[in-house]
C-alpha cells in the first residue's frame, strides 16, 4: 500500500498537545518556545486536484484552511466550512497572509445542518466527518449532491481498522463501503484503504486511511437527480 502524509481530523480535539516550556528564571535567558508545526496539505487533495483544470471547489471541514488555500494558490475558487470560529478566524489569517483571502469564502456551519448554494467541480471533506450517526450520514449526501456533473468527490477518514487497536473510539472512524453508500449517480475511480504517515504535534504514525475518489456522472438519471436539490 502507498504511504502519504496526512492530516489531523477534526474530532480530535482531546488528544494531547505538546506542553509549554517553562518559564525561565530571573537573570536566565528565555527558554525555547515550541511552535505548532503547520498541518500540511493532505496529499490524497494533492493528487486529485492536480489532474483537473482549476474551477469551482467545496471544502467539508476545512480546520486551518490549509487545503483551501492551497487550491486558491493553483487557480481555484473555494468555499470552505467548518463548525469552529476559532478555525476559521485562523483559516481566514492564513488566506489573507498568502493573498488568496479574495478566492477563499470561509463560513462558519454545522455541516450536519449546512446546505450549499452551489454546485462544485470538486468537493471533499478530509478527516471531518462526524461520530457515526444521523449528522454525519447528512454531511455525507450533502457533499455528494453538492458535486456539479462531471466534477469529483473525494473522502478520506481513518479506517475502522484502527478500533481494533484501541486507538480511536469506532464511532468516529469509517468503512470505504459505508462512503460508497452515498455515492449513487457516481463512478469510483479510487477506492480502497492506504497506509499513510499521520502526525499530530511532534509524534508521527503509520494509521490506515479510507480514502474514496469517484465522479459525478453525466447521464440522465444523474441530471435529474440533481434537479431535486
Amino acid at each position: 500500500m502507498a504511504t502519504e502524509h496526512v492530516t489531523v481530523p477534526a474530532h480530535a480535539s482531546d488528544w494531547a498537545a505538546p506542553a509549554s516550556a517553562p518559564a525561565a528564571a530571573p537573570g536566565w535567558p528565555p527558554a525555547p518556545t515550541f511552535e505548532r508545526p503547520p498541518t500540511p496539505v493532505n496529499e490524497s487533495l494533492i493528487e486529485v486536484a492536480s489532474a483537473m483544470a482549476p474551477g469551482k471547489a467545496l471544502d467539508l471541514g476545512c480546520g486551518e484552511g490549509q487545503n483551501a488555500i492551497w487550491l486558491a494558490k493553483r487557480g481555484w475558487i473555494v468555499q470552505a466550512v467548518d463548525i469552529s470560529p476559532g478555525a476559521i478566524s485562523e483559516a481566514s489569517d492564513h488566506a489573507a497572509a498568502a493573498g488568496v483571502e479574495r478566492t477563499v469564502l470561509f463560513e462558519v456551519a454545522d455541516l450536519a445542518q449546512w446546505t450549499p448554494a452551489s454546485r462544485y467541480d470538486l468537493v471533499f471533506s478530509t478527516f471531518a466527518l462526524p461520530a457515526r450517526g444521523m449528522g454525519r450520514s447528512r454531511m455525507l449526501e450533502t457533499a455528494a449532491t453538492a458535486v456539479a456533473p462531471g466534477g469529483t468527490i473525494l473522502l478520506t477518514e481513518f479506517d475502522r481498522s484502527l478500533s481494533r487497536e484501541g486507538w480511536m473510539a469506532e464511532k468516529y472512524l469509517v468503512s470505504v463501503e459505508e462512503l460508497e453508500r452515498h455515492l449513487s449517480g457516481f463512478r469510483l475511480e479510487q477506492a480502497g484503504v492506504r497506509r499513510a504517515r499521520h502526525r499530530h504535534g511532534y509524534e508521527e504514525r503509520v494509521l490506515p486511511v479510507a480514502i474514496v475518489v469517484a465522479t459525478r456522472r453525466t447521464d440522465l438519471r444523474s441530471l435529474y437527480d440533481l434537479r431535486s436539490f
